[in-house]
């Protein structure tokens, strides 16, 4: 699990991947229009040998420079734009990785991989067999 390190005069903060990936999570969660975070091929696997985690379709990387990278896999509820929630979203993650670890982002990655029709009744529902 790679780690970011903080060196202070008193000593070192380390923040754990898991840390970036449930702020971001929690903070994809809160935004209106996200339904659910959508599951990757790696949560899949992890699922499979009973190693899931708390932040399903949150990747997180680090550039050379020790820079956050974010990709963000997730259901959109109908009715929204899409446009408008990915911009949303990056501004949020972003505003909070930086409030809460004082990290630079280089990008945060918005990936929407479905949406979701639920709220308004089976009627609504698209199908590939009409």
């Amino acid at each position: 699990m790679t780690k970011k390190v903080t060196e202070l005069e008193s000593g070192k903060i380390k923040i754990s991947e898991d840390v970036y990936a449930t702020i971001a999570s929690i903070t994809a969660l809160d935004t209106k229009g996200v339904h659910h975070m959508s599951t990757t091929f790696n949560d899949g696997v992890n699922t499979f040998f009973r190693r899931k985690t708390d932040h399903e379709g949150v990747k997180i990387s680090f550039n050379d420079d020790g820079a956050i990278v974010v990709v963000l896999y997730i259901s959109i509820a109908y009715g929204y734009r899409i446009p408008d929630i990915a911009l949303r979203l990056q501004e949020r993650i972003k505003t909070a990785l930086v409030n809460y670890t004082e990290i630079e982002v280089e990008a945060v990655d918005i990936v929407v991989q479905d949406i979701i029709f639920d709220d308004f009744g089976p009627e609504c529902s698209l199908s590939m067999e009409e």
